[in-house]
């Protein structure tokens, strides 16, 4: 049989993912042949790209490594050659010199413009978005807005107002910056004029073959880890967080950012970072994870969503967050499809231990999206068994007691296979893994207790409840005021604080603890609120 690039990948595909000698030899024996050969220019060269991604994360030797990297920059080549008539089968694929048309936030695409490894323009407006007459009546100096009343189309509009077509999306980026005090409107109305943007790679880091994060030594991989004691791992002491220079640091910022955009992916603590939060873990077999929390205007109340996006040889194979408060968290657990075939189980398990050890978390809950609601891959996977195997349980009883008796019928006959029926009755409700001591207090609980306490003592009158709280936390404040970040935060606690009486002195001490904390500091403000709830 002739060894053409289709006979290559299609062997390389059939033992990517296994790990012994044999198989090593005959992966280094593959990549060898199809380097002698020309690379074919349609999708099944973006198939092999994902290959080699996973090569590179889990590679078995130096020489695997090198072949690698070289066929990255044979890919990278032949995008970069590519006639345009052509360029669309690279389209949104985040091959080296490719482009994407896409649709991100306003502050993600502002990123983006002062990037310099990539560049980006107009492609279009949707036909359903709002026009821009509406919404640079709310920008423009008052002494132009009479532009926005004659009716005109949104280039009409531009052309009006002198805007020469390569600024018109820095003109439109600077416009809606007038809004930063007032995210959530700036957010509105971006997203309402739904701008398509093309995003084109000047070179071949602003790609996923090339985007990789500082590790400090490259692991080599014997074997894929399936099976392991999942709570040793969990419970393994965390090391300290690695010191960055600002060159790293600013890199994996980058690194992180690009991971998502290039996949044609956004997380609100991605785009709205809070840098100082930034810590940095390196693990073990060449896992590396980063959580961050959000900016202060970004922050949700009372809980703290912290981002994380996990590597492999410096590979972003991960990405997700967790929404803490207190000793419990929801989890979220997203892995590149590329990167599925390895060892997910793994990879949440050292995701757990990050956030169990830096927040105290005894408590994770995951939401059925994860394992099947709404979501058929989760159901033809059978994720609900993915999560069950690492101590996952449904938090509903008589759920819980199905998913025993199918497992005693898994134990009786290996071959049985749960209903995809029996799958999605599991989505109505939540799964937990519980690591210690009682069942803490959990965000949904205290939402539920303000909005009984709001009708309860107030009769439903939110803005007198809001005041009456505040006012009995400024009663025991040393400072005159607070800043606007601390008063958002002022009023979650207020709600929080009469919703469970906590108001001896040691609590108020707390209370104000917490108001200062969380715009700065996620870590210690949720330490503060674990004091709180066992004070």
């Amino acid at each position: 049989m002739k060894l053409t690039f289709f006979v290559l990948l299609k062997k390389l595909k059939k033992i990517i993912y296994i790990y012994d000698g044999h198989h090593m030899d005959l992966k280094l024996f593959l990549l060898q042949s199809i380097n002698k050969i020309s690379l074919p220019k349609d999708k099944k060269l973006i198939e092999y790209h994902d290959l080699l991604l996973f090569l590179a994360s889990h590679p078995e030797n130096i020489k695997i490594n090198k072949l690698v990297d070289l066929e990255f920059h044979r890919i990278g080549h032949l995008v970069k050659s590519t006639k345009n008539h052509t360029k669309n089968l690279f389209l949104d694929t985040g091959l080296p010199y490719s482009s994407m048309i896409t649709r991100f936030s306003h502050d993600l695409t502002q990123w983006m413009y002062q990037y310099p490894d990539c560049r980006i323009f107009i492609d279009s407006y949707d036909d359903l978005g709002l026009d821009l007459n509406t919404i640079l009546k709310m920008t423009l100096p008052s002494v132009e807005r009479d532009e926005t009343t004659a009716s005109l189309s949104n280039d009409d509009l531009l052309d009006a107002l002198k805007v020469p077509k390569k600024d018109q999306l820095q003109f439109l980026l600077n416009e809606l910056s007038t809004l930063n005090s007032k995210p959530l409107i700036k957010d509105y109305f971006w997203e309402a004029l739904k701008l398509f943007i093309e995003i084109q790679g000047k070179n071949k880091t602003f790609s996923r073959s090339f985007n990789k994060a500082y590790i400090s030594e490259l692991f080599f991989q014997n074997q894929l880890v399936k099976k392991f004691d999942h709570l040793e791992i969990i419970h393994r002491q965390l090391p300290t967080a690695k010191i960055l220079d600002e060159t790293q640091k600013i890199d994996l910022i980058s690194t992180i950012k690009k991971s998502l955009l290039l996949t044609l992916r956004e997380t609100d603590p991605s785009t709205y970072m809070d840098e100082s939060s930034l810590l940095f873990f390196e693990l073990e077999r060449g896992i590396s994870i980063a959580i961050y929390g959000m900016q202060a205007n970004r922050q949700l109340p009372l809980q703290s969503y912290i981002g994380y996006t996990l590597f492999k040889n410096g590979f972003p194979a991960a990405y997700g967050g967790s929404w803490i408060f207190g000793r419990a968290a929801m989890f979220g657990l997203n892995i590149f499809e590329c990167f599925r075939g390895g060892e997910s189980g793994y990879i949440m398990c050292q995701l757990l231990r990050v956030y169990k050890q830096v927040f105290k978390i005894e408590y994770f809950e995951v939401e059925p999206y994860q394992y099947g609601l709404d979501n058929p891959d989760g159901i033809k996977s059978g994720a609900f068994w993915f999560y069950h195997r690492y101590g996952f349980r449904p938090v509903n009883l008589k759920l819980n007691i199905l998913a025993n008796r199918e497992i005693a019928k898994i134990k009786a006959n290996p071959q049985y296979r749960s209903s995809s029926k029996t799958l999605l009755r599991f989505t109505e409700s939540n799964i937990a893994l519980h690591l210690d001591g009682p069942i803490p207090l959990k965000y949904l609980e205290v939402t539920k207790k303000i909005t009984e306490m709001i009708s309860r003592e107030f009769h439903g009158n939110r803005n007198r409840a809001i005041e009456y709280c505040n006012q009995l936390i400024l009663k025991h404040h040393n400072k005159p005021s607070f800043n606007e970040n601390q008063k958002n935060v002022l009023e979650e606690v207020g709600l929080f604080c009469n919703a469970f009486k906590f108001y001896n002195q040691e609590q108020l001490n707390l209370i104000i603890q917490m108001i200062h904390s969380k715009p700065i500091d996620p870590y210690l403000y949720n330490t503060i609120i674990n004091k709180l709830i066992q004070s």
